[in-house]
């Protein structure tokens, strides 16, 4: 039985036990618009109308006719502000389109929070404090708050009174610092085993030393966990042992730290490192640092432990490569190259190998922007022993990556890596006098003296 609009509304005023109001069953086909409005039952039988859930107005709503006339209520419906917002219906506002003229007082709360997301910005992605100042930076962040505001429907707000200045993000650095480090610290009071890794070296240009402190940890569900502790400058008068073992302890302790007979820390194989650890801890040498050192001294260094390092034709390519790298770069003409040539650079693990590998890449495009004073030192150059070379050393840098792994624990993997190394080392029939040479160095006079030492091998992680 179908019941008048009126009738049904006067039912409804009342209270009357016989009316019911029920949702549709919701389907993928359904409107949207369903959310906010039911169906009328009157003694259980269905009604052709509608009742909005927000004002209780009805509507006369046939299957046939679709939801036009719902979607037409909810324009005008006082109730359906909030609620209508995620409803497809709804129309564009002119704010969205047309900045307002009003400006927000932006609440101090918010400022503290864009201050300190600013901080953790420059400290984590080592971002200059005057970046926040920026021409570009302003604009993505003031795109960024535009985006949101069709959704936030909030005044029009000036993205330079919201970022902090450079000098307030400086200032607030220390008080992340000491945030963090406040964290490590409780959590390395819950240590009851870890490693440490040590490392000091000294700035080419400055001529300042630092020292970098590292922690390794093992959860007690097995997952390796790895800690920055410090990297700090290192300003003792005279860089012996004990004031290197002095200094190290103190940051240490900072954190709670105590070396002890069961702490492993790995240093350098340096004669300062060996002597500043060895009591009252377990040293471990690097083996990647020895690796590096060795092939260091294998194209840049004469003599050895008083022996002399014969690789002179590795020796004079390396010469000549780094020569004209350096003239490159200098110039400005490796805007003519297809890649950029790679300076050597002794801190770097297996530099030699970036270096000329990038530049038998590009030594084809070389004569046309060395100069005539390089010319002699490129035609110098052996290109077949330089791809021999390339090879060669490929796999060392194999070596390091695979030693390098800061997800899991290598030193495992030490012994192997170093038969696989000695294997590569081993001179072949074709191989040309200056890779014989650097083989023999590397697989005679260095690696095989390490025999004795590879069950204290580790990895700098």
């Amino acid at each position: 039985m179908s019941c008048k609009k009126n009738d049904v509304a006067t039912l409804i005023k009342q209270n009357d036990r016989s009316i019911t109001i029920q949702k549709p069953k919701k389907t993928s086909k359904s409107s949207p618009v369903w959310k906010q409005f039911s169906i009328v039952f009157v003694n259980s039988v269905q009604q052709e109308l509608v009742i909005c859930d927000n004002c209780r107005y009805l509507l006369v709503y046939r299957q046939r006719d679709g939801t036009t006339c719902m979607m037409k209520h909810l324009r005008s419906c006082q109730g359906s502000t909030t609620s209508s917002n995620s409803c497809s219906s709804q129309q564009a506002k002119v704010t969205e389109y047309y900045s307002s003229t009003s400006t927000l007082n932006i609440p101090k709360r918010i400022k503290e929070k864009v201050k300190a997301a600013c901080t953790e910005f420059t400290a984590l992605d080592c971002r200059a404090f005057e970046l926040v100042r920026g021409e570009g930076f302003l604009k993505l962040a003031q795109s960024v708050f535009d985006a949101g505001r069709p959704v936030s429907h909030l005044s029009s707000v000036n993205i330079k009174g919201l970022i902090p200045s450079p000098i307030t993000i400086s200032r607030d650095i220390d008080r992340l610092y000491e945030e963090k480090k406040l964290q490590l610290a409780n959590l390395c009071m819950n240590m009851s085993s870890y490693s440490v890794v040590c490392d000091f070296w000294t700035e080419r240009f400055t001529g300042l030393s630092y020292c970098g402190l590292a922690l390794s940890h093992v959860t007690e569900d097995y997952q390796l966990q790895n800690f920055v502790l410090d990297c700090v400058l290192y300003d003792a008068e005279l860089p012996s042992a004990n004031n290197i073992r002095t200094f190290v302890d103190s940051r240490l302790l900072s954190y709670g730290l105590i070396l002890n007979d069961s702490i492993f820390v790995v240093t350098d194989n340096e004669k300062k490192m060996r002597s500043a650890f060895k009591e009252k801890c377990t040293r471990i040498g690097c083996s990647i640092h020895f690796v590096n050192k060795q092939l260091e001294h294998s194209f840049t260094s004469t003599e050895l432990d008083k022996k002399p390092v014969d690789c002179k034709n590795a020796q004079n390519l390396f010469r000549y490569v780094r020569t004209i790298a350096t003239y490159v770069r200098r110039s400005y003409r490796q805007i003519k190259l297809k890649r950029k040539l790679q300076l050597y650079s002794d801190t770097r693990f297996n530099g030699v190998f970036y270096m000329l590998e990038v530049f038998l890449d590009v030594y084809d495009e070389l004569p046309g922007v060395v100069n005539n004073d390089l010319i002699d030192y490129l035609t110098a150059i052996d290109k077949d022993l330089l791809e021999e070379l390339c090879d060669f050393l490929k796999l060392f840098d194999q070596a390091i990556d695979e030693l390098s792994d800061e997800e899991k624990p290598t030193i495992y993997k030490v012994i192997p890596i170093r038969q696989l190394l000695l294997n590569h080392c081993e001179i072949k029939c074709d191989d040309s006098d200056g890779l014989k040479e650097l083989k023999f160095f590397l697989g005679k006079s260095t690696l095989r003296l390490t025999l004795r030492f590879t069950s204290s091998w580790a990895t700098l992680t």
